[in-house]
């Protein structure tokens, strides 16, 4: 990847804008427009219909099962796979003038993301009419979704207006790309019970899906306004005249069709609200009006408190807070269901949740919605007992977290690079324990938290071993890098499998020092010793880390230098490796999908020194193929870490605008989720500089001399830290909660509501 061009979409930090229909783009911008809350979500076709790639709604944790299918089958596989479902859209909202369908390629068209009011809008003109589409998926009523269109007349005109129900169930054409989702070959959705309003306005319908047998019910009301002031969805009351039983209404299914004579520089609207969940005892009789306001006011308080400021950058500025719009949207209601790694914006990847929630996403929520962070813990926690199985499908105590999955079990046909990633437990335990540096909430470690650090620590103390020199190695796993399958003591998963060690001791420790009879009645309830806790120590203790004295790095595996390395004249129409060479062909050599021990290096800072942590950067970045969308955030945050400045704008450049700039070429598929995470970190983390350290607080702020400045807010210990740096200085304050003690720069400081200056030294 090369850092890309910028100013697409205007440089706007809170709009993205588009001008006019190109049909090659439109799965992109369906992606990139794409609305949801965490519960629901809606891709962005055009409401005119057409070009549309791949329309839908998707509602998380609604999904089709279908049986995993091998040619060659061996105990222990995955049996069951999960692919989540598109549900029908609702956007549809076609104009038709004096008989006839509008041509958005035949008009002047602009299309607007705003992020501060979570709104995409449409607006097309034609010599007779102008037409302005509207929509939002509520950020604060998790089943609702809306849609608004409005056409002004510049002539007495026939006008004929569409509501549609557009389905996308059945067969789709598709390439080889491990990344899609399969194509069924049938239609998914089992249409029943559709119900009409009396007044042919609103109607309900269920679904249930074949396999898994998942019902839904989804329900629309429309109101049809003729319109004399925009109320510019402020919430104010509006002056609109209501058009019930003026339009002929006709009924066709779930399509809603409105017909009637509109004079010139006259304006009408319809609206629809629709409700997807099991029960839909939502609000649909709201208007649009009042959904947008609640919305903006919505937004107005979460930019007030979780923008990230970059001083002098806007194309970079306007990125940001695109990605930072998405980690909202993609979990700011989930409830009950995890966070797939393409968030609700499409079905690539099957709406599987893997590694990225934990080690990615909650990072973001944990800093800004604690409470949201703590349903995905207790997502994590409810699939525990699933975990414990798969456990002992593969011969081992404790629990195995799915690689990934939707429901819980192991949806990963691949084992290699699937089931093999044992670092899966590990990385819960990093999001939990980002959980609670962050919110301080040891009741949710007591409730569920400390149960999963000591069924993922009975695991790793299983697959293990004491080898000949004293030291405790772990054989035949994966790590992040998938171009490196089933190797012995992968850095990372080692390092992780310690960290995972140490704090089930150190949590055990502390609730049987704080609370005896709860730690009593956890040990029975668990089965757990003393000598399990010591067992623990001592493998973590023993933990085998490679290193190689003469090149001062950290070996990814105990054979990773002994490779061949890797051709580097592979033409670049061969990239992503993946789907060009057979994987036994990539495993033999030197050559990273992305860099296991530089992300080591970003998960777990002070496991390095810093002239380790250099080497380790230099070494593997020229083997990085950049093949994986959570390479250029990590490789930015650990550049910034180890210095290297320019490196790290480009990697974030990248980073920022994978989806924007489509760097990966499948955008159009659903945003890369994780990657956005990961920018969020590498700002945080790389270039802010903060992080925790043995549950101390440090800041050691890296800022560019091209940004000028940066600020942003942390969770810490249940309450905000604000942190405004330049390259010169940082200011720190707590504007709520109790002092914080934060090492800045090597200083020991006292951090709390009064702002506090600290030059650099």
């Amino acid at each position: 990847m090369t850092a890309p061009p910028t100013g697409r979409y205007g440089f706007d930090p809170f709009a993205l804008r588009v001008r006019g229909v190109d049909s090659a783009l439109a799965g992109q911008e369906e992606s990139i427009f794409a609305l949801s809350n965490g519960r629901l979500g809606v891709r962005s076709a055009w409401e005119q219909g057409d070009p549309v790639v791949e329309s839908g709604t998707l509602v998380n944790g609604f999904y089709e099962t279908w049986p995993i299918v091998y040619p060659e089958r061996a105990y222990g596989f995955a049996s069951s796979g999960q692919t989540i479902v598109y549900l029908p859209d609702a956007t549809l909202l076609r104009v038709s003038v004096d008989g006839v369908a509008l041509d958005l390629l035949t008009a002047e068209v602009e299309r607007v993301l705003d992020l501060s009011r979570g709104l995409v809008v449409t607006t097309a003109h034609w010599p007779e009419v102008t037409v302005r589409w509207d929509r939002l998926v509520s950020l604060v009523h998790p089943q609702l979704m809306a849609a608004r269109v409005e056409v002004t007349a510049h002539r007495s005109l026939s006008l004929e207006i569409e509501s549609g129900w557009a389905r996308q169930d059945g067969e789709r054409a598709s390439g080889f790309d491990p990344r899609q989702a399969p194509t069924f070959q049938h239609a998914v959705l089992i249409e029943e019970n559709l119900e009409r309003g009396p007044d042919g306005l609103s109607f309900s319908v269920g679904y249930r899906t074949n396999a898994s047998a998942m019902e839904l019910r989804c329900e629309c009301r429309h109101r049809a306004v003729l319109v004399t002031v925009d109320p510019l969805y402020t919430g104010q009351p509006s002056q609109e005249q209501s058009l019930d039983g003026q339009l002929l209404v006709e009924t066709d299914g779930t399509a809603t069709i409105f017909r009637g004579d509109l004079a010139a520089q006259k304006s009408v609207a319809i609206e629809k609200v629709c409700a997807y969940g099991a029960a839909t005892a939502a609000r649909t009789e709201v208007s649009f009006a009042e959904l947008a306001g609640e919305q903006s006011r919505h937004l107005e308080e979460f930019w007030a408190n979780q923008q990230i400021v970059i001083g002098d950058d806007p194309s970079l500025q306007q990125a940001v807070n695109w990605i930072t719009f998405q980690l909202h949207q993609a979990t700011a209601l989930v409830d009950g269901s995890g966070v797939p790694a393409k968030g609700l914006t499409g079905q690539a990847y099957e709406g599987h949740v893997f590694w990225d929630m934990d080690v990615f996403t909650l990072p973001f929520v944990a800093n800004t919605d604690p409470p949201t962070s703590a349903r995905l813990i207790k997502y994590r926690h409810a699939m525990l007992a699933t975990a414990r199985q798969r456990a002992g499908q593969l011969n081992l105590a404790g629990a195995l977290f799915p690689w990934r999955t939707i429901n819980g079990e192991e949806a990963s046909a691949y084992f290699e690079a699937g089931t093999a990633q044992y670092h899966i437990n590990a990385d819960v335990i990093l999001g939990l324990a980002t959980y609670l540096d962050a919110t301080a909430d040891t009741g949710l470690l007591w409730e569920c938290g400390l149960e999963m650090a000591v069924e993922t620590a009975r695991m790793w103390a299983d697959l293990g071993f004491y080898g000949k020199d004293g030291r405790f190695h772990i054989h035949m796993v994966t790590g992040p890098d998938e171009y490196t399958a089933l190797v012995d003591d992968n850095a990372y998963t080692n390092l992780m499998a310690r960290f995972n060690l140490d704090r089930a001791v150190e949590w055990s420790s502390r609730l049987a020092a704080e609370s005896a009879d709860d730690f009593a009645d956890l040990a029975v309830r668990l089965h757990l010793s003393g000598a399990d806790i010591e067992e623990w120590r001592q493998a973590a203790a023993a933990m085998y880390v490679p290193i190689d004295d003469a090149r001062g790095i950290t070996p990814q595996d105990a054979r990773f230098l002994e490779r061949e390395p890797w051709d580097w004249d592979t033409p670049p129409d061969q990239y992503p490796l993946l789907l060009h060479f057979h994987p036994l062909v990539i495993y033999r050599h030197q050559v990273l999908k992305q860099a296991d021990v530089v992300m080591a290096v970003f998960n777990l800072p002070d496991d390095f020194t810093p002239e380790v942590a250099l080497a380790n950067f230099d070494f593997y970045d020229p083997l990085t193929t950049g093949d994986s969308s959570l390479s250029p955030p990590v490789q930015a945050g650990v550049a910034a870490m180890v210095g290297h400045t320019d490196l790290a704008l480009n990697y974030l450049r990248q980073g920022a605008t994978l989806d924007l700039a489509d760097l990966a070429g499948n955008t159009g598929h659903g945003v890369h989720l994780a990657a956005a995470g990961g920018v969020w970190l590498a700002i945080v983390r790389g270039f802010g500089g903060f992080r925790r350290r043995e549950g101390n607080v440090v800041v050691e702020p890296r800022v560019p001399p091209a940004w000028g400045s940066l600020s942003f807010s942390v969770m810490v210990d249940g309450a905000p830290l604000s942190i405004q740096a330049t390259p010169e200085k940082v200011t720190l304050h707590r504007p709520g909660g109790e002092p914080v003690t934060a090492e800045v720069w090597g200083q020991m400081l006292m951090i709390g509501a009064e702002p506090l200056t600290v030059n650099r030294p």
